[in-house]
């Protein structure tokens, strides 16, 4: 069973738990975003990624798709803060 979600979840174990998962079963993207990517953010520098959306538009204004705690699913623009959190980034493996 997994373990209900918890604004500390895994940070006090430095644990790369969302990071680990990725890895095993997406495809690591070394340049470019392309819409459809997954994109693991740090919130914190230094801490554990663990916010995740998907690249919507990589065109020349991008944006991703993420839930807020307390809001919605929604599409955002990709700013340069939100840029800068970007842990990784994956692309879905196709054909498996």
């Amino acid at each position: 069973m997994v373990p209900a979600y918890s604004q500390d979840w895994a940070e006090p174990q430095g644990d790369e738990v969302l990071l680990r998962a990725a890895l095993r079963y997406l495809l690591p993207r070394q340049e470019g975003l392309v819409a459809g990517d997954v994109l693991l953010f740090r919130m914190r520098e230094g801490s554990i990624a663990k916010h995740i959306g998907i690249c919507a538009d990589a065109g020349s204004e991008p944006t991703f798709i993420h839930a807020y705690s307390g809001h919605s699913v929604t599409e955002s623009p990709l700013s340069q803060p939100w840029q800068r959190r970007i842990a990784a980034h994956f692309a879905f493996p196709l054909g498996v």
